[in-house]
C-alpha cells in the first residue's frame, strides 16, 4: 500500500491543552488571536458528566485540495517534495472564497494584512527531516506525524465527507460515541436554554452582514440580466443605457468591496479551470462590456451573445455558493439568480401568468427552506420570512389582480424589496462542519 507523510491524532490522548497552537505560532510568527491550527470541543459549555473530548485540526494538506479548486486567483501550489498545500500570500485577493470552500476551515483570514493565511505542514521543517511543530509539542501524543495511506479519508466524527483525501490519520474516536450523557435534570438548566447557549457559538460560514456587497452584487446582477431578458421580448419595459452602464457598474465596485486586496482583482480570472468564482467573474465581464456595445450596435446576434453571458454569469453564481453545504437549500431555492431573474423578465414584459407562476413557486420553496410557520423557533427569523412573503409576494399578486394586469412600478419596487430579503437570508443556510454530542433529555 501507498504511503505518505501526514499528521495523525488520537481522540483518545487530546486533553484540549492547546499546546499544539501555541507551538503553530511560536514556529511560524502567527500573532494571536489569529491561529493557524485550532482545538475543537464536544463540550465547549464544560457541563458535567457529559465528557470533554477534543479535536485538534489545521490544514491537511489534501489531495484534492477544495481551497485550490476554489481560489480564483490561483495562488495555491502543491509542494512536490513535501506534499504541503503552500498559499501564495503575494497572489491572494482577500475574498475568502477558500474559507468557504474548506470544510476544515483551515484557510484564515488576517485582517491586518487582508489576505489568507494557512498551516504550511511547517514544510521548512520537512525539508530538514524534521516534524511539524505541533506535533512534536504535542505533550501526550494525541497528534503526530508519520507515514499514513496515500487516500487516507477519515470516516470519524467532525470530519468531511467529502472525497477530498487530506493527508491526516484518526484513531480512537470510538471515544465520541462512549462518552455519558447528561440528565438535563442534573445539568440544572432547560433543554431550550442549552439550546440558546450552543447556537451563540455557531457564526455563520458566510456571514450575510459581513459580505453585504456580495448580496447586492448578486441581487443587481439578477435584476439587470431579466431586465435584458426581457428587452428582447415584445411588449416590454426597455432598459436605457445608463440604466444598464449604471447599474452594471455599481455591481463591478461591489465585487471589490469584500475583497482583502481590491487593487489585486485583475488576477481573479486565473483559474477558470477549476474555480467557479473565476467564471463568474469572467461571464460577468463578457456581460457588462458585450452588452455596452449592443446599446450601440442594434444586432440580434450581440443580444444572444449579451444573454448568454448574463445567464452563463447567473449559473456560475448558483455553482459560486455550491462549496459548502447548507441546511434546507437546493440549486432550485427561492433565492436562486435565475428564478429571479426570469420573475424581473415576466413582471417587465407583463408576462402576467407566468409572473403568477413563478411568485407561487419562489413561495412555496421559501416556505420548505425557512419553515415558516415555526414561530417558537426563531421569532426573529419569523418576522423576516414573513416580510419578505408580504413584499415579494402578497403584494405583487394583489397589484396584479387588482389593477387589472397592469405594470406598476409599485409592484417592480415591492419585488426587489423581497428579493433582496430573501437574498440577505439565502446566507443563513450554510451550515458549519462542526463535531458535536447529543444531549439526553431521559429522567
Amino acid at each position: 500500500m501507498l504511503t505518505k507523510q501526514g499528521f495523525i491524532f488520537d481522540y483518545s490522548k487530546c486533553v484540549g491543552c492547546h499546546a499544539c497552537i501555541v507551538a503553530c505560532s511560536l514556529e511560524n510568527g502567527v500573532n494571536p488571536p489569529l491561529s493557524w491550527r485550532k482545538v475543537n470541543q464536544f463540550n465547549k459549555e464544560k457541563l458535567p458528566l457529559l465528557g470533554f473530548v477534543h479535536q485538534s485540526i489545521a490544514c491537511n494538506h489534501c489531495l484534492e485540495a477544495p481551497c485550490m479548486k476554489a481560489c480564483p486567483s490561483d495562488s495555491f501550489s502543491f509542494d512536490k517534495q513535501t506534499g504541503a498545500v503552500i498559499h501564495n500570500q503575494e497572489r491572494c485577493l482577500g475574498c475568502k472564497y477558500c474559507t468557504w470552500a474548506c470544510p476544515f476551515e483551515a484557510p484564515k483570514y488576517n485582517d491586518e494584512k487582508g489576505i489568507i493565511e494557512k498551516c504550511h505542514f511547517c514544510y521548512h521543517r520537512l525539508k530538514e527531516g524534521k516534524i511539524p511543530s505541533c506535533a512534536l509539542n504535542c505533550p501526550t501524543g494525541a497528534l503526530s506525524f508519520g507515514q499514513i495511506e496515500e487516500q487516507a479519508q477519515p470516516m470519524a466524527i467532525g470530519f468531511s465527507k467529502k472525497k477530498i483525501y487530506p493527508k491526516i490519520n484518526v484513531f480512537g474516536d470510538e471515544v465520541v460515541h462512549n462518552i455519558p450523557e447528561i440528565d438535563i435534570k442534573v445539568s440544572g438548566i432547560e433543554k431550550t436554554n442549552l439550546k440558546k447557549t450552543i447556537i451563540k457559538y455557531e457564526h455563520p460560514i458566510i456571514d450575510a452582514l459581513d459580505e453585504w456587497p456580495l448580496v447586492l452584487f448578486t441581487f443587481i446582477g439578477s435584476l439587470i440580466t431579466g431586465w435584458f431578458w426581457g428587452m428582447m421580448l415584445p411588449n416590454s419595459i426597455q432598459i436605457p443605457f445608463w440604466a444598464f452602464f449604471s447599474l452594471s457598474f455599481i455591481a463591478l465596485i461591489l465585487s471589490t468591496f469584500h475583497l482583502g486586496k481590491p487593487f489585486r482583482s485583475y488576477l481573479s480570472i486565473l483559474n477558470l479551470k477549476n474555480s467557479w468564482l473565476s467564471r463568474e467573474i469572467l461571464f460577468f465581464g463578457l456581460f457588462f462590456s458585450i452588452g455596452i456595445v449592443t446599446f450601440q450596435i442594434e444586432n440580434n446576434v450581440l443580444d444572444y451573445l449579451t444573454s448568454l453571458m448574463g445567464f452563463l454569469f447567473l449559473i456560475s453564481i448558483e455553482f459560486v455558493y455550491s462549496v459548502r453545504e447548507k441546511k434546507n437549500l437546493t440549486l432550485l431555492h427561492s433565492a436562486n439568480t435565475v428564478a429571479t431573474a426570469l420573475t424581473y423578465t415576466a413582471l417587465l414584459t407583463e408576462l402576467w401568468t407566468i409572473l403568477i407562476l413563478l411568485l407561487a413557486l419562489k413561495t412555496l420553496a421559501f416556505t420548505i427552506r425557512n419553515r415558516l410557520f415555526s414561530l417558537f423557533e426563531s421569532p426573529l427569523i419569523s418576522i423576516i420570512s414573513f416580510t419578505r412573503m408580504i413584499f415579494g409576494i402578497f403584494i405583487p399578486i394583489s397589484f396584479v389582480v387588482f389593477t387589472e394586469y397592469k405594470f406598476s412600478w409599485w409592484i417592480f419596487t415591492s419585488i426587489i424589496l423581497g428579493e433582496i430579503i430573501d437574498r440577505f437570508m439565502f446566507y443563513m443556510d450554510f451550515k458549519r462542519d462542526r463535531i458535536d454530542f447529543n444531549i439526553s433529555n431521559s429522567n
